[in-house]
């Protein structure tokens, strides 16, 4: 979950790599050494931005001893010109040079020149936040171009900036897809070690945007414990990302170390006006609003608002504004904020984060004028765009599991560990080869057991997860919605004062009871009561509800699945009571028989019939039961059971319905 993140790291990598020939010497059209090593002193200092460098380039097209030799020079003046901080710098000639490759032969060295293209032109685009699913167009033709090129160790840094790229539009499953097929083809190529470092930096950010706070830190002390192996542009990235980490860990005072260590590396390096010192100032005025310091705010704000307008980046503009909006409600000055809201004017798709950024501080808005009907709304949709998000996270973990098992990420890496295992092959005797057969066939076995029953294991936990998250749907920020609650309760009657303030000690409820998965039968029953007290005045007058069931000290001691009785009580008002005319009965009743808890929920409605259900209920509350029930049978020789029947009258009609739930007293959590 980065902010206003720095270019990809990997985008910056294309500055480093080191133009190769391939091995087959029949093509016509190999770089002489004396080429090579200009090329590759280009590529070591690109980021340095001195007159040596434009020199170089320079002197290189004008001495070039043919059309592809110039090319390799031009295509690295193009790159410099995206390492700078203005968009508007020069009119970058695009259309030249890709017209010179196209109709050239394509050799692997024309097609490593023409992948490094679309990938400079990928990083233009990403950089200055232009169209970002063309930027993602540009990154696939990329790695299109370079895969049977003299440039395949290039590969990894291409695919880490099509995650990236995906980042950038919020689709955290293709980003990790890229991410890792870029660390199977770095080790497949027996890539150096920095270039592994800078890949689990893009991971990091990939997790920090799903909210999995224990891998994001994982990947980012990876990456700190190799942090003198980075080049300057992966330093710059590493810190930023690093400091975006504890922000969103609500750590601010290390948030601010980061921030203040990248700070400090800039004007070391003589970049005390670059776009990256920009983005360190903007993200360092967060931080310090949310420490109260306002001075130091204001003014790194003001600082990179005029940069970041001087250029026309619509993203970090709206980071800006949200960040004015932030300090303008510190002050109580909710004009500003209205004024802020009605002149901005932008046009580009905002990164996820930076809108959470901005949803939250309108919510104060809106609660401070008065508009709690907009800021309810505003809450709901920010709970549903952060479920989506969370949702994501299973999909990452399939991506990931799969992707250890997809033949196009691995088939690079198989050829040239069969090309290797051939030649000993050929130099080995048949006896040796018999052996090592079969050792390959046992490890084989042994890794085909190990994936199992790791795979297993995964799908548990993801099932885990995903029901976590069907019961984490109905949570709500408690800060907010109680502030709201509370202000609305004293400004009405006392009949709604009641009802607002039933709903209150339900949503307290709910909240106490959703972090577990098991609480104790008193918990659960004082739930349902809470739940009934609120829904009665939907259902009607002529109601009646009752509970039969042991102590209070009884029920303490009996332990049973988080709002199992609540989700049945919730379907047979919403499916069967509120669909009837007239008396309407609900009745719960516990019964302890031996080493089992026998619980009935019995309704008089219209009872159980699949093929006339509501074409608006989702189903979820029975989805998630039978769901748990079977992953807890899976860990326990004594089985939940769950039985639903209809109840006929004296006439032989439909009279009721009734759910009975029998669990095995002593469930753990296992």
């Amino acid at each position: 979950m980065c902010r206003l993140a720095a270019v990809s790291a990997v985008a910056a990598l294309l500055c480093m790599s080191v133009m190769s020939c391939s091995d087959d010497g029949k093509r016509g059209d190999e770089r002489k050494p004396e080429h090579e090593a200009a090329l590759k002193s280009l590529d070591d200092s690109i980021f340095v931005k001195s007159e040596y460098v434009m020199r170089t380039m320079r002197e290189g097209m004008a001495n070039a001893a043919d059309s592809l030799d110039y090319y390799d020079f031009y295509l690295r003046w193009l790159r410099y010109r995206v390492s700078l901080d203005s968009p508007d710098t020069m009119r970058l000639n695009w259309d030249g040079p890709f017209g010179f490759l196209k109709r050239q032969k394509p050799t692997p060295r024309v097609r490593g020149m023409m992948g490094f293209l679309y990938n400079a032109k990928g990083s233009y685009y990403h950089k200055f936040h232009y169209n970002p699913h063309e930027t993602i167009d540009l990154y696939h033709k990329s790695y299109e171009c370079i895969m049977g090129s003299d440039m395949e160790y290039r590969l990894p840094d291409v695919c880490a900036n099509l995650g990236d790229a995906y980042v950038a539009v919020n689709d955290m499953p293709h980003a990790a897809m890229w991410y890792r097929r870029a660390l199977y083809l770095s080790d497949s190529l027996r890539l150096p070690k920095e270039t592994n470092v800078s890949l689990y930096m893009g991971l990091g950010r990939i997790y920090l945007n799903l909210g999995d706070f224990k891998e994001a830190l994982r990947c980012y002390q990876v990456s700190d414990r190799n942090f003198g192996l980075m080049p300057l542009n992966l330093k710059l990235y590493f810190l930023n990302n690093y400091g975006n980490y504890y922000y969103y860990a609500e750590d601010y005072p290390s948030a601010l170390a980061i921030f203040l260590r990248l700070k400090k590396l800039l004007e070391q390096s003589r970049m005390e006006q670059s776009y990256e010192m920009y983005l360190c100032k903007v993200n360092m005025a967060d931080v310090y609003l949310n420490l109260g310091n306002m001075a130091e705010a204001y003014k790194y704000l003001d600082e990179a608002e005029t940069f970041f307008g001087s250029i026309n980046d619509d993203m970090a503009i709206y980071y800006c504004h949200t960040i004015r909006i932030g300090l303008a409600l510190k002050k109580g000055d909710v004009n500003e904020v209205r004024r802020i809201l009605e002149a901005e004017n932008i046009n580009t798709v905002v990164d996820f984060n930076l809108v959470n950024i901005r949803q939250r501080y309108l919510r104060e808005y809106y609660a401070k004028t008065g508009n709690y009907k907009k800021a309810y709304e505003n809450l709901m949709g920010s709970i549903e765009r952060n479920d989506s998000l969370k949702h994501n996270t299973a999909n990452m973990r399939t991506s990931e599991i799969m992707m250890r098992y997809t033949q196009d990420t691995l088939k690079l890496h198989h050829q040239i560990v069969l090309q290797g295992k051939d030649a000993d092959i050929r130099r080995a005797r048949w006896v040796m080869y018999v052996v090592a057969l079969a050792a390959v066939m046992l490890v084989l076995l042994f890794l085909y057991l190990l994936t199992y029953m790791r795979k297993r294991r995964l799908q548990t936990y993801m099932q885990l997860m995903q029901l976590k998250l069907a019961n984490a749907r109905s949570r709500i920020s408690p800060h907010f919605i109680f502030n709201v609650l509370n202000n609305s309760i004293s400004k009405t009657g006392s009949r709604d004062a009641d009802e607002l303030m039933a709903l209150t000690k339900l949503i307290r409820a709910n909240l106490k009871m959703s972090d577990k998965y098991y609480v104790s039968l008193k918990e659960e029953l004082g739930f349902v009561r809470y739940y009934i007290s609120v829904e009665r005045s939907s259902i009607g007058d002529d109601f009646e509800f009752s509970v039969e069931a042991p102590p209070d000290d009884v029920l303490q001691n009996v332990m049973v699945p988080s709002m199992f009785i609540q989700i049945l009580v919730e379907n047979a008002i919403k499916h069967g009571l509120k669909r009837r005319a007239g008396h309407k009965s609900l009745r719960v009743s516990v019964v302890m028989e031996g080493s089992r808890c026998n619980i009935a929920v019995t309704d008089n409605g219209a009872g159980f019939d699949i093929r006339h259900s509501d074409p608006n209920s989702t189903g979820t509350g029975l989805k998630v039961i039978r769901s748990s029930i079977n992953i807890i049978n899976r860990n326990n020789k004594r089985k939940i059971r769950l039985g639903i029947r209809n109840l006929t009258g004296d006439d032989g009609k439909v009279a009721g319905c009734e759910v009975s739930l029998s669990l095995p007293l002593g469930l753990k959590n296992s």
